[in-house]
């Protein structure tokens, strides 16, 4: 076999690329995790807030994490506006992935 030829696992050689591209990005894992720990719908300001990050970052992994269905994106027709963010169905099914990542982390020493 050639070098550079083998097989890949699917998620590296399709449309989920993105969402393995996104893992990597700056506060993805806190963001999520923080999210699913709260259980219940979140406005920017208290993410923003809670987690210690910049407004620019939060909107633009927010905006990655509704395009990806992550994330379901709430606007209330008030005034002022609101609007608050929660984790979809397929965001919830990622906890227990995120649970089982941080606990190998955790185990293995690689704190």
């Amino acid at each position: 076999m050639q070098p550079g030829l083998e097989d890949k696992p699917v998620c590296l050689k399709s449309a989920s690329r993105n969402f393995i591209d996104l893992l990597g990005r700056s506060h993805v894992l806190q963001m999520l995790h923080f999210m699913a720990s709260q259980n219940k719908p979140l406005r920017f300001n208290i993410l923003k807030r809670e987690l210690s990050i910049t407004a620019t970052t939060l909107s633009r992994r927010l905006e990655d994490f509704v395009d990806l269905g992550l994330v379901i994106r709430e606007v209330f027709a008030e005034v002022p506006a609101r609007v608050e963010y929660s984790l979809s169905k397929k965001g919830k099914s990622l906890g227990p992935v995120l649970r089982n990542l941080f606990t190998w982390v955790e185990s293995n020493n690689l704190e």
